[in-house]
Parts: structure tokens; sequence; C-alpha cells
């Protein structure tokens, strides 16, 4: 393992022969547990995370723990954190043949989890070993006690905090590969050669879901990696104990920490989830209130970036967090619809802010389901009560401006980012490559409809599609009675540019949008009425991947920067109008003024309901886009992944 290139089988081997070595070999663990140096604060915060009584004497259980391991780890079973520091600072009694092996050298760095995947490869063949001894009714004091478990935590999380402390990316080990200069410094000079740039790692590039830790999460909990006993679930539990301990010790305004967080909690929690969901998995649920409660305070820390990744990682994982209603009610109704939140986040001053908090409210709030349940109803009217809180605030501040004489409030939308916008992609138009090589006729072929597309993974039809498998014979194309070109699938969806509120005289432009609205939703529910009144199956259709992508605008053309005619905001996705409210009084006791809550953000007020009108044009616009070209009702439209690589500044 000192070796500069090793393959990863030998590397694999050597995770297992090294687990086997620790369990039945003397001396072996005691050496190889002193090496990874814990410190005392992190084997005490490891170990907070247990569910312990308080002032519990661990002694007994220790004791009647330790005599069903091999005789080598008896004296590692844990008693206390300061005999356990005390027994780490001392000198090792080594037998005569592992003295002579020569432990200090370079693979040392590897044993702690870097460069390779030998300390991962140990920890998965640990749980598999420690099954095999731990009784299967072993309580949480017993379990806690077996030699080695703690420390082995331990330096899971010294590896989680130095994957928060480094950002999502795997940070540099080499200190040859440390910057130490900026990139503008270097090329100041006239004489800068790209010679003198000191290029990382490609290791370094790689995303937190190519983390050795999320792959031995991933690898450990999927299939019978760890066999059928009680070591996936006993990993599964620790992982999630030493994520909440790295989540505590993030602080809340160091935003490249939070985000890194956000990677990790993305890639974690829905691995955890996943195998919960499995009909093996007896594990206790996820700890939902504390991820929530993380969540809500990462959006006061004041910090945009860090808002937009909370918002990111809610639009991905919406339907896994949503999965019960006590949980959906919580996170719409008591936080995202709460009506002091939301009028801080629909009228930010930052317009990045904006448009992502209105997409998570218009593609995941707002969107339609199969069975829609009371809950769903009351979010649906919330939502539609804070749109007017928002209408009737700007009306009544505009009217105040217009009888003091102040400058009118703005009602030109902004764009994300100067001359750029989120625009709806494909992201399945070229499949990625299967090997070294790729052909131009792998670039024209279909994608292939068994590979789990970015929708699948974030969408909620899956169940539906993999239903329809056998059907693949009757598959649509998914363009209609014309032949797009493979420079056609790369191209964005434009936004329509029919402006319907176009009219001077409100009561006219009222009537033209209650006629645009009826033609919408008569084009959405129609495919789904005669599907249901025939008794007929949904036609077979290829689903598509798509994502929100910031593009560059051209500013003649655009939408933004120029001022609307404004009417009253409408929902994404609605059938019956008796949703929002005809006077002020349905607010309820308590908020008999409209304006109350939105006085110190209401010039954001115009330029938010501008942006929230072209938000649900496009909406809708897509949606009929896609039921053109085969998609049998609108529950069924593809949901676009929403991210924030493509803005997000590295260093």
């Amino acid at each position: 393992m000192s070796s500069r290139n090793v393959p990863a089988s030998v590397v694999a081997f050597c995770g297992k022969a090294t687990a086997f070595a620790f369990f039945h070999c003397e001396g072996v663990a005691d050496i190889l547990l002193r090496l990874w140096a814990p410190t005392q604060e992190t084997i005490r915060r490891a170990l907070a995370e247990h569910p312990l009584r308080k002032n519990v004497d661990l002694k007994d259980s220790s004791d009647s723990i330790a005599t069903l391991f091999p005789s080598a780890l008896r004296g590692l079973a844990f008693k206390s954190t300061r005999l356990t520091i005390r027994y780490l600072r001392s000198r090792p009694q080594l037998p005569l043949v592992a003295a002579r092996i020569p432990w200090h050298g370079p693979w040392v760095g590897r044993w702690a989890g870097r460069d390779t995947d030998l300390l991962f490869g140990f920890v998965k063949c640990y749980y598999h070993l420690l099954d095999k001894f731990l009784p299967s009714d072993a309580s949480p004091e017993e379990t806690l006690c077996a030699p080695g478990y703690l420390l082995i935590q331990a330096q899971i999380l010294t590896v989680l905090d130095s994957v928060i402390k480094g950002g999502s990316g795997q940070t540099p080990l080499d200190p040859l590969f440390a910057p130490s200069l900026h990139y503008d410094e270097l090329l100041g000079e006239a004489d800068a050669t790209a010679s003198v740039l000191p290029f990382p790692p490609a290791v370094t590039n790689r995303s937190l879901a190519e983390h050795r830790l999320i792959s031995l999460l991933r690898d450990s909990l999927s299939g019978s990696a760890l066999g059928v006993g009680r070591a996936r679930e006993l990993f599964a539990e620790s992982f999630e104990r030493l994520l909440k301990a790295t989540a505590r010790r993030t602080s809340l305004f160091n935003h490249s920490a939070c985000f890194a967080l956000c990677d990790l909690m993305e890639e974690a929690l829905a691995i955890l989830v996943r195998y919960e969901s499995s009909a093996a998995s007896s594990a206790p649920s996820l700890d939902w209130s504390f991820w929530l409660q993380v969540c809500r305070q990462m959006m006061e820390s004041q910090n945009t970036m860090t808002e937009i990744r909370m918002y990111a990682f809610l639009y991905s994982l919406w339907n896994t967090v949503t999965a019960e209603e006590n949980r959906k009610r919580q996170i719409c109704l008591e936080w995202l619809l709460d009506e002091k939140y939301f009028q801080e986040q629909f009228n930010h001053w930052c317009p990045m802010v904006r448009a992502y908090y209105m997409r998570l409210l218009c593609w995941r709030l707002g969107q339609p389901s199969e069975t829609r349940s009371e809950l769903d109803i009351r979010i649906m009217r919330t939502l539609a009560l804070r749109l007017y809180r928002v209408w009737e605030g700007f009306l009544s501040l505009q009217a105040d401006t217009l009888v003091k004489g102040g400058p009118r409030i703005s009602t030109a939308p902004c764009s994300p980012a100067p001359c750029r916008r989120l625009l709806i992609v494909r992201s399945d138009s070229q499949p990625s490559p299967g090997g070294m090589f790729l052909t131009f006729d792998s670039i024209l072929s279909p994608s292939s409809p068994t590979v789990a597309t970015a929708y699948e993974r974030h969408g909620s039809i899956s169940p539906i599609i993999k239903a329809e498998e056998s059907q693949e014979s009757r598959i649509i194309p998914s363009v209609g009675k014309k032949s797009w070109s493979l420079l056609k699938n790369i191209m964005p969806f434009a936004v329509s540019t029919l402006e319907t509120y176009r009219s001077t005289d409100k009561q006219q432009g009222m009537e033209k949008a209650k006629t645009a609205d009826s033609a919408v939703q008569t084009k959405l529910h129609g495919p789904r009425s005669s599907k249901n009144s025939t008794g007929g199956h949904d036609t077979a259709f290829r689903v598509h991947s798509f994502k929100f992508s910031l593009e560059w605008i051209d500013g003649e053309k655009s939408l933004f920067g120029k001022e609307r005619q404004l009417y009253q905001p409408r929902l994404p996705y609605s059938t019956s109008d008796d949703l929002f409210p005809h006077d002020a009084t349905e607010y309820g006791p308590g908020s008999p003024e409209p304006v109350g809550v939105i006085t110190n953000q209401g010039k954001y007020a115009g330029r938010a309901l501008a942006e929230w009108d072209l938000l649900v044009d496009e909406y809708r616009d897509f949606s009929m886009r896609r039921l053109a070209q085969g998609v049998p009702r609108a529950t069924l439209v593809e949901t676009p992944t929403l991210g924030v690589e493509t803005f997000r500044r590295t260093g």
C-alpha cells in the first residue's frame, strides 16, 4: 500500500485482509488504531450522538461484550473516554513478528482515508465481521462497547469533517497542488505560460456523489454487500449519527461549509431513505425533525448562496422529504408558506433567490397529483392567499405612491443573473459514453428507456413508467409529426412571448385572463377526462430528462427589464377560481391590513409579481408542449431538475 499506483482489486483485498488481521492477529489492532491518532474531542462528539442514558456505567456492558470477541480485541472494549485516551497515548506492546513490520510510511495517509479505498474497504468488512460476534439482541450500550467500534466512528467523523471543510469535491492531499497564488496573478504577466499553472489532480474535480464515503454508504446499504444480518442496520444508524455530528459542527455563516453540507445531505439522505423503504429494513426512521431544523437554520444565514443551495436541495429531494403528510404539512404550511417567510422570500432583494424560491413553489408545491388530498387543497389555498396578499399590498403601495407623488413601483421582471436566465433544456439529448471511445452513431442513437435518467431519480412517475415497460413497442416518438434534428434537441425551450395581460382596462384584462386560463385548463385536463371516461389505459410514451440551465439571452428580445401590466397572480395548476379570496377578511383575524408584512420589501413586489407571471407562463407552455408531444395527461409531465452548478464559483 505504499506504492504510488495500486490496482483497485489489490486495494479491496488489502482492506479485507486488514479487517481480518484487526480481529484475529495479536497486536495489529493496537497499532492500527494508534495510527489514526483520533483526538479526544472527536471521540466525545461521536459518543454524544449515541442514545445512552445519563450517567450510565459502561463497565459491566464492556466486560460482558468483550468475552464474545477474539482475545486479540478484548482489551479494546470501550469503558470511558478517559481510559480510551490513556490507552491511545500509551506505547503498545507488540509481538516480535508485528514489531518488525514498518508501520509508519506513505501508506498511513491512505489508511486514514486518503487517496484510495483502503479505509472504506476495511470499514465495510469490519461491520460484516462485527455482525458475526455481536449478539442479535445486543443493547445500544453493548454495541457501543464493542472493541474498536467507537474509534472507527471517530475516524469516519474525521473524514466527514474534512469533506465539509474542503467543500463538495475531495481536497488536494499533496502540498504540491495547493494553490499559493491567485489565478489572475499567474496570468498577469505577459510571459506567463500554461506550464506554470499548478493543475490539481483529477480527484479534486469529482463531485460528492463520487466521493469514496458516499460510495461506501451506497455499496453497504445496496444489495448484499454486508450480508443479511444486522450489519447494514448498524452501519445505517451509525452513519446518520455521524452525519448529525458533522451538521452540528458546521458554521452557519460559512457558506462553503453549508454548501458542502447540502451536497452531503442530498446524497446521503437519499440513500438512507431508499434503504429504509426496502422490505428487509427494520431500522428506525431518520430524525427528520433534526434535518428540517438544519434546513431552517441555514435559511437564517443571510447568505444568498446558502439560500439558493437549500432551495435546490429541497427541490431535488421533494418527493423524499414530503413522503409523509405530517412532514409535508410542516414544510409547506409551517415553513415555506408561512406568511412572514413567504413575504421575505417572494419579495427578496436578490433575483436569483426569488427565481429559485418561485420555482420551488411552482414546480413542487403547485404540481398536479393523481389524487389530491385535503392537505394538498389546503396548501394550494394557502399559496393562493399568500399571492393575493402580495397583490393587494402591491396595489396599496402603488396607490400610495401615486397620491404622494413618489416614484412608481417597478413592474419590470429581473433576470436571475445579468444577461442570463433559467431556461428548461433537454439534459438527455446526448447519452453518456459507455466506454473510452465514442462514435458518431452512438450520439444519434436514442437513449435506452431502461436507463435511469435524472427525471426518474427526481420525478414522481417512475413507478408508472416501470409498469408500462412491457409496452415499449407502442412508444410514440417524443416529437410530433415533424422530425427534429440533433441540434434542435439541444436547443432550449423558448418562453412563450404571448402576453395575455396587455390591456389598459383592468376588468377587460381579467376577462382575458380567465378566458386564457380556461383554455389552458381545458388543454391540460382534456386528455385525463377522456381517458377516465373511456376506461382505457394511458398511451405509452418516451420519458425525457429536462433541467433548468442558466443560459445567455438576447437583450433586445428579452422580456426582462421591461415594464409589464400586472393583474391578479395565477396558480400554476388550478381548476377552480375559489382558491383566491374575494376580500381581505378571508385572511382571518389579526390581518386586517393587506400591506403590513411587506412594507419593508414592498418595492420588490412589482418585480416579483412580474417574474411569477412569466414563470407560470413557462410552466403552462412546457406542459402544453409535452402534452402535444404525446404525454397522456398533465400529471405525467416531467419535472425539470434544478441545480446550482452552473453559476457557483469555485474556491
